[in-house]
């Protein structure tokens, strides 16, 4: 499933097969519980007996509180609730160490190590409607 990225709201990517949600753009969602009710049905469904791993992929450019919150909480429900194997993915533009740190702020959350990777920032999501 694929949710395209628009002015406020951030690219999803849904990876059933693969078990992973890519997250790229800027996420400050006028409705943070209705936007993002995808990932959270989609992380509900994850089976930990047919899912064996799991991954993130954060690339954003800004997000507000609620959208912070939300990421945090997805990634505990998978880690803690689901016991489901979690790596993530922390891209961030190499013109924004601002985001690097909130990877690493996120990652003493949730408790697990994050890759982390920095992007050229020519390459920023496209769909800034």
């Amino acid at each position: 499933m694929k949710i395209e990225a628009t002015r406020h709201t951030p690219l999803i990517v849904l990876d059933e097969v693969g078990g992973s949600v890519m997250i790229a753009g800027v996420s400050i969602p006028e409705n943070a519980y209705v936007f993002f009710r995808p990932i959270e049905e989609f992380i509900e469904a994850l089976d930990p007996e047919l899912v064996k791993s799991f991954s993130f992929t954060f690339r954003l450019e800004y997000m507000n509180t609620l959208s912070s919150k939300a990421f945090l909480d997805y990634m505990r429900i998978v880690k803690d609730l689901k016991q489901i194997p979690l790596s993530v993915m922390w891209e961030y533009y190499s013109d924004d160490e601002e985001m690097r740190d909130h990877g690493e702020t996120f990652s003493e959350i949730v408790d697990i190590p994050f890759t982390y990777a920095s992007v050229d920032p020519t390459k920023r999501v496209p769909g800034r409607k």
